[in-house]
């Protein structure tokens, strides 16, 4: 074969191969962009922008109800775009769905307004409600702009909540800078977070990372969690709930609770909070209740945690007083969500012995590390109450200041601990 001829089939091989690229990409343009037999539609198809600045809302919400109200069969995917920042007002992805499975595909960058709103008592930027199945994953950026609100203390909006919506699963997106809570859960079962990447700064107020309100079996593992409150705080109404693999710091470190405001009844069983790390936090582990409330804590167990010059490493207060002027709100008591769990029965609270909350069979195993304060250790239980069932075992943790001991305090504690450097309980 002679070079002209090689040359010439090799020319018509290369446009073929074109064809057949341009074929592929225009295909799988089309997909993202829409077509209901590939299951995407994307954002862009229905008029978003994704500058940042112009308003998008309105384009979320088509390509939402296209999305709830698309195909029966298989997965239904909500595509937002990489490379694009795009700027929304609040606003709700409200179900039931005819699909039985939808995955939000976070690629891009989701910007809250660089203004304050009328937000009400219990409101939030971007709500999903009634949604079962729910997937949101894609390696994106959900930005609160919450410093044009921490000066503004009342009224604060949390970045996103999930109400009502059972088989949620969250993964792989970064959080920065919520007004208030970055993530509320609320009324929803079986439940799992992981690979999340939640920031604030440490002194922004009431920003916690993840909060929890009246849902069962909740799995929140493999995440980084640094703002200015809790990592975690799991609150009344909420019972199974897995804790693994955490890095908190700065921040309140892992709460239950608030439990009892405003003489409510609030009931949290069955927490475990293992193989986390604790690193310069306000608090390490907490348990904490209003006096004048009603219902329990129990069942609860903190093992395998490593303390890095934690403030309070370990601490229940059962007195306890909010002193934030927003204090510790949650969509617990909220008119905002619509509970379909099974809810913890009241008739199971202080059981004869007055008003409070009850903390009983809690465990702290192999608790390792470092204090940044001389009292490792605070356990300040109601004098009616007590706190029963309390154990300590293996619980190691040394002054964060070289040359420096610590010590544990115990007031109405009844329990025992085995093998650890400093208790306030009898040895067992």
């Amino acid at each position: 074969m002679n070079k002209s001829l090689l040359f010439f089939v090799f020319l018509c091989l290369l446009i073929q191969i074109s064809k057949l690229g341009f074929c592929l990409e225009r295909k799988a343009h089309n997909g993202n962009n829409g077509l209901k037999r590939h299951g995407f539609i994307s954002v862009t198809s229905f008029g978003a922008v994704g500058d940042g600045k112009a308003d998008d809302t309105k384009a979320f919400l088509k390509a939402w109800k296209a999305v709830c109200k698309g195909g029966s069969r298989g997965k239904t995917n909500f595509v937002v775009p990489l490379g694009k920042t795009f700027m929304l007002k609040p606003l709700t992805f409200e179900g039931p769905c005819k699909s039985s499975s939808i995955t939000f595909l976070i690629r891009g960058n989701l910007v809250a307004p660089g203004y304050t709103w009328h937000a009400g008592n219990y409101p939030a930027w971007i709500s999903f409600d009634s949604i079962y199945g729910l997937a949101i994953t894609g390696g994106g950026t959900i930005n609160g702009r919450g410093s044009v609100w921490w000066r503004n203390v009342q009224h604060r909006p949390t970045a996103m909540h999930f109400n009502n919506c059972n088989g949620l699963h969250i993964s792989n997106l970064h959080h920065l800078n919520s007004p208030r809570n970055h993530i509320s859960l609320s009324c929803s079962e079986n439940i799992s977070l992981s690979g999340l990447n939640m920031t604030a700064p440490g002194d922004s107020p009431n920003t916690d990372g993840i909060d929890i309100s009246n849902c069962r079996g909740v799995d929140i593992r493999d995440s980084v969690i640094a703002t200015g409150d809790d990592c975690i705080a799991i609150n009344g109404g909420s019972s199974y709930i897995n804790i693994t693999g955490i890095f908190c710091g700065p921040g309140h470190g892992i709460s239950v609770g608030s439990l009892g405001q405003n003489g409510h009844f609030s009931a949290v069983e069955e927490v475990r909070v293992g193989n986390c790390t604790l690193s310069n936090t306000k608090n390490g582990v907490r348990i904490k209740t209003f006096q004048n409330g009603l219902g329990f804590a129990r069942k609860i167990l903190f093992e395998d945690i490593k303390m890095v010059a934690s403030e309070n490493p370990i601490i229940i207060e059962q007195n306890y007083h909010d002193q934030g002027k927003n204090g510790d709100v949650s969509f617990e008591y909220s008119n905002h969500q619509s509970c379909h769990v099974n809810r913890l029965y009241q008739t199971e609270s202080g059981s004869g012995n007055g008003r409070g909350v009850r903390v009983s069979d809690v465990r702290y195993s192999r608790i390792q590390g470092s204090s940044a304060s001389s009292e490792a250790i605070t356990m300040n239980c109601d004098a009616n109450l007590g706190c029963v069932d309390i154990v300590m075992d293996h619980v190691n943790i040394v002054s964060a200041k070289s040359g420096h001991k610590v010590s544990a305090s115990c007031k109405n504690v009844h329990g025992k601990y085995f093998d650890s450097v400093i208790s306030c309980q009898k040895k067992h």
